[in-house]
């Protein structure tokens, strides 16, 4: 991964689970999902959910927009590139601007394949309260909810990429 960043579509199955017992799946959907690798050291990752994604669908909308979007933070790679870890946060950076609505999180996301068969693994849990701000919905993260809370969840996501109009791969910088 280290041959530069990406924006790219993923066919994702997302696994939701109890926020106190993460290996407890209560129901499993299917999603698209716009995962973005950038910063000046392709160091940001954004896994963006999108619309819901009908049985089997091969072909990837043209129109996918970022919906909910959770942030990660390199925390590892290996030797070759091939493999990246990314650290789930619950609050963004400062400075740092996204698409879609940020969607505070706990956990990790791992990108691995060449860019032509890129494959998403993660899995986390969040604990966030809705509320607006100047009429935008938001997202705040709530760090011990009460059990049962409503938007309380863990989740684990498996998704691979999928050709899409709206890709971009971007090469690496050469070294100074």
């Amino acid at each position: 991964m280290s041959q530069g960043g990406f924006v790219v579509a993923m066919a994702a199955t997302v696994s939701v689970a109890k926020y106190e017992k993460p290996t407890e799946i209560v129901r499993s959907i299917r999603r698209w999902a716009i995962v973005s690798r950038f910063g000046p050291e392709n160091e940001y990752l954004t896994i963006a959910s999108t619309e819901a994604m009908p049985h089997e669908q091969a072909d990837t909308p043209i129109g996918l927009a970022p919906s909910k979007t959770a942030f990660g933070i390199l925390l590892s790679e290996n030797e070759r590139g091939t493999e990246s870890v990314f650290l789930l946060v619950r609050h963004l950076p400062r400075g740092i601007k996204i698409a879609g609505l940020f969607f505070p999180a706990e956990g990790y996301a791992r990108i691995n394949g060449a860019f032509g068969s890129l494959r998403l693994c993660a899995g986390g849990r969040n604990a966030h309260s809705r509320g607006l701000v100047d009429a935008q919905d938001i997202r705040i993260d709530v760090p011990d909810p009460a059990p049962g809370a409503k938007w309380s969840m863990a989740w684990h996501i498996d998704a691979i990429r999928r050709p899409w109009t709206g890709e971009f791969f971007a090469s690496a910088a050469s070294p100074q």
